[in-house]
């Protein structure tokens, strides 16, 4: 479980409103969309009712990797979180069509789906390694002093080179060489930190596996480059993603409940909804490195990319409720929602250089817009117990369906990379809730 998002399609705490109608004798029975009850006469006024509830949502939503697919190979997978969301409803009496109240609903609702995961990456029976994000003018690693003895050498030397100036014109120059005979073991490494940047280097060397590596690093505001020789078996990469995710809902429904034979009613509601999307997504990516000595901890360098991932959704869903009085306190529901709503996106990313003494300042920043039309459906059913006359208490599922939402895409761009825009995918989400009716 690890991506935490949904458009709840399907209210999590559906409005309690209620119809009394004359069935087939003198017997009145309280049901309308999700338990609404009126009077027996038409001269006494329908009730306002209020209803708190809360629930938990099981999501299925695009995620999206730093870097594309192509470093982390997890690019628009389908992913899966659950989260708590809560809700409040009040429907007001506007008057009567004939024998049947009018009424107005209102829904609000807010979920807290924030996740976080933690992924490891070993690099064992890779022999190098080269990455660099935004600009690698500001430094440089001398691959002919970047170097390892191939595994089986002794003895076990390895060197690394690094150099830098950055944005500040600050500047650095880290060299280290190492050589184990055999049972020796050498775990080196120094850092050097200038005004907006700085440089990383580290040596292994191991006589008794007869194993060499050598790593260095630098970066500043403008960019971020890793590189890695040897037998890098001792190397991994550690990806951490933490989401804070928050959705918003809000309807206003005009319904009239229409009551039928055998103590059956349905109510058809139509009127404006507003969603609001709010994904801000961080990406961090360390290389570990386990030092040949036990008790010594080699500082991890690597980068962190942010993401905000916005969405709104403006426009309109009519739903139909269908429901059954068992009892005189107790009655089921079932309703279908369809909508249609215009869709504006936004998304903003920058990363950040993380180096042994600081984590530099944000550079290669992206920003774009999408507007789009998307789809929304739901199927849900409920059930309703009165113990009082004024206070119901429900329980809800549902499934719910939004065909548009928005994800990023990587796609190649001009300098032979990829660059991050704006995707459309699918999400699927199922609830459950209770809720709390007064009427009054």
């Amino acid at each position: 479980m690890r991506i935490c998002w949904a458009v709840q399609s399907h209210k999590l705490a559906a409005i309690l409103v209620a119809t009394l109608a004359s069935i087939a004798s003198s017997e009145s029975i309280a049901v309308a969309d999700d338990i609404k009850t009126a009077p027996t006469a038409q001269s006494v006024e329908p009730a306002t009712g209020v209803q708190i509830g809360t629930g938990i949502n099981w999501f299925s939503l695009p995620s999206w990797a730093p870097r594309g697919p192509d470093f982390l190979g997890t690019g628009d997978s389908r992913v899966i979180d659950d989260g708590i969301g809560f809700g409040i409803s009040l429907d007001l009496p506007l008057g009567q069509i004939g024998s049947q109240p009018l009424f107005l609903e209102w829904n609000g609702g807010i979920a807290d789906l924030s996740s976080s995961s933690t992924d490891r990456t070993s690099l064992a029976g890779q022999n190098s390694l080269n990455f660099s994000l935004g600009n690698s003018a500001n430094g440089r690693i001398d691959p002919s002093l970047l170097t390892a003895s191939p595994i089986g050498t002794l003895p076990a030397t390895a060197t690394a080179d690094v150099t830098f100036t950055d944005s500040a014109s600050a500047t650095g120059h880290t060299f280290l060489s190492d050589s184990s005979p055999a049972g020796g073991r050498v775990t080196h490494f120094a850092s050097q930190t200038g005004v907006t940047g700085g440089s990383f280097a580290a040596t292994l060397t191991n006589g008794s596996t007869q194993s060499a590596a050598a790593y260095a690093a630098y970066g500043d505001n403008t960019g971020f480059t890793l590189a890695a020789t040897g037998d890098l078996s001792s190397s991994a990469f550690i990806d951490k993603r933490s989401e804070d995710a928050f959705v918003i809902d809000q309807e206003l429904l005009l319904g009239a409940p229409i009551d039928l034979q055998g103590g059956w009613t349905v109510t058809p509601k139509f009127g404006p909804m507003y969603r609001s999307i709010d994904r801000d997504v961080d990406f961090r990516r360390t290389l570990r490195i386990t030092a040949n000595q036990p008790g010594i901890v080699v500082p991890e360098v690597g980068f962190t990319q942010t993401d905000e991932l916005d969405a709104r959704y403006v426009g309109a869903i009519a739903e139909l409720a269908v429901t059954q009085a068992l009892q005189p306190d107790l009655s089921v529901s079932f309703d279908a929602r369809l909508g249609g709503a215009y869709l504006h996106s936004r998304y903003r990313s920058h990363y950040s250089a993380i180096l042994p003494t600081m984590t530099t300042g944000p550079f290669d920043f992206i920003s774009e817009t999408r507007d789009d039309a998307s789809l929304l459906a739901g199927l849900g059913a409920g059930l309703r117990y009165a113990p009082k006359e004024n206070v119901v208490i429900g329980l809800d599922t549902g499934v719910n369906f939004v065909n548009k939402v928005p994800t990023i895409d990587y796609v190649a761009d001009a300098g032979g990379g990829v660059s991050p825009t704006i995707g459309m995918s699918h999400a699927i989400d199922y609830n459950v809730s209770v809720n709390v009716t007064w009427r009054f």
